[in-house]
């Protein structure tokens, strides 16, 4: 899959729209509400396709896509990231270590595979590769976002419209 006309959410899901517990479904804990809205509010502005990087891409892109569906998420989930084994196991970052594979290697490895040339990386942890920070939105430490509704975790509308930038340039 070819992906460089694409613009691309690399998308966490905890600490970005799953933050405080809004009830339970079928799928688990259900997301806020809010964070919901600001990610259709970057999708509505960019026209951008989602890839989960979370550790919800355990469960598979169709699970995942079942729950979007369900649960009336904006967007399309277009992959998720690989794991470790298959960033290490791959010709990309051949002779790499497993425990030196973090997020932004998977990121990068889908960037590479798949020809990404617009993205923009949407994650509460700074686990990216130096390269990578131009085009990360960071949903941590939000206290002082006017629409932050606990410690300081998820995708507010500041982090959004950082997200728009990113996507849009």
């Amino acid at each position: 899959m070819n992906l460089e006309n694409e613009k691309i959410i690399f998308l966490d899901i905890d600490g970005v729209l799953n933050v405080i517990e809004q009830g339970r479904d079928e799928f688990g804990q259900i997301f806020h509400q809010h964070f919901m809205d600001n990610l259709g509010f970057i999708i509505d502005n960019t026209g951008a396709k989602s890839v989960i990087s979370s550790s919800w891409k355990a469960s598979g892109v169709e699970y995942l896509r079942k729950m979007w569906k369900h649960r009336n998420i904006p967007g399309e989930i277009i992959g998720t990231t690989p794991f470790a084994e298959q960033v290490v196991n791959s010709n990309i970052h051949a002779g790499a270590h497993y425990d030196e594979i973090g997020r932004g290697h998977e990121i990068q490895h889908f960037i590479e595979e798949h020809n990404v040339k617009k993205y923009c990386i949407i994650d509460d942890d700074a686990d990216m590769l130096s390269h990578q920070f131009d085009n990360f939105v960071f949903t941590y430490g939000n206290t002082d976002h006017l629409d932050c509704v606990d410690i300081g975790y998820g995708l507010t509308r500041y982090c959004a419209m950082q997200a728009i930038v990113i996507l849009n340039r």
